[in-house]
């Protein structure tokens, strides 16, 4: 488990949002809810949520792996079930 020290730096929910240009609603869904299992950590000092950078970082960089990967695992997975309907790629040098 992760410790987070008061020496860390860290982002309100609004700061954050403001930051990647989201609402603030994604945030906190990120935070409870997660991203295809990954949540975003955050910690509560006074009643009011904060995240760490490390904590973002971290975050976003699990969100952007797994957007890739999955990305290229659905277009292989909806290719070959097309191709069982008998419906191929159309060739774009053909026309």
């Amino acid at each position: 488990m992760q410790r987070i020290t008061f020496s860390d730096e860290r982002f309100s929910v609004t700061e954050v949002a403001k930051h990647l240009k989201v609402h603030v609603a994604t945030v906190y869904r990120w935070i409870f809810q997660g991203v295809r299992g990954k949540r975003l950590k955050s910690f509560l000092i006074g009643g009011r949520r904060y995240i760490a950078i490390s904590a973002l970082d971290d975050f976003l960089q699990a969100k952007s792996s797994s957007v890739t990967n999955d990305s290229g695992q659905r277009f292989r997975s909806s290719q070959e079930k097309l191709g069982s309907y008998g419906i191929g790629r159309p060739d774009r040098g053909e026309q």
